[in-house]
């Protein structure tokens, strides 16, 4: 959970170069906001996934660190017949806060992608199609709705990803099982500005 606002030193389609204070462990997942406006306080900022492929020092102090992205999901188009989506997802994370219905503390993710009808986010909680959750999105004018109630439609199961995550097992080095749950919003007429995309009935 270390964050640090620093200067990059170049830039490509697949990732970036950049300073930093301390050395950074290899393959780690990191996310990253690019382009970064310091002039926005006090809230947050779309992030991109990666992860750190190379790490040296930098002959002007500190360390340099390579950073590759991770690639964003290809959707594959569905005939117009069977696309039940009604509204265009934004495939960039955002920090999210969960919790089921009934638990008092959320936990602290990171979304895959969010629109008006629904959120997907990684997370170590077991979740099962149908169960209920509620949803706080620190950011933009989602973070005016407050918590937002969401029912689980998709559950799917992910290999583990390198990164400083706790261990399962670390007797034989077994990681945390992470999940992939996609939430449709309970009442999307509630979400800012999504009334106008509702389906007439």
């Amino acid at each position: 959970m270390r964050l640090e606002v620093t200067e990059t030193i170049d830039v490509s389609r697949e990732g970036l170069l950049l300073r930093c204070a301390e050395p950074c462990e290899t393959m780690i997942r990191v996310w990253v906001t690019f382009p970064f406006d310091a002039k926005v306080v006090g809230a947050a900022q779309p992030e991109m996934p990666a992860r750190i492929v190379r790490t040296e020092e930098d002959f002007a102090g500190g360390f340099r660190a390579a950073l590759q992205f991770y690639p964003p999901a290809r959707s594959v188009m569905r005939p117009a017949s069977r696309e039940r989506r009604k509204f265009p997802r934004a495939c960039f994370a955002l920090p999210i806060f969960v919790r089921p219905t009934g638990m008092p503390w959320p936990e602290e993710s990171m979304t895959d992608d969010i629109s008006r009808g629904g959120v997907r986010f990684e997370t170590a909680h077991i979740y099962a199609v149908g169960d209920r959750a509620l949803v706080k999105v620190p950011w933009n004018e989602w973070a005016d709705a407050g918590e937002i109630s969401g029912r689980v439609v998709r559950v799917e199961s992910l290999a583990d990803r390198p990164g400083p995550a706790s261990f399962a097992n670390p007797a034989v080095g077994a990681g945390t099982m992470f999940t992939s749950v996609a939430l449709e919003w309970a009442k999307p007429e509630m979400i800012p500005g999504a009334a106008q995309r509702l389906p007439r009935a």
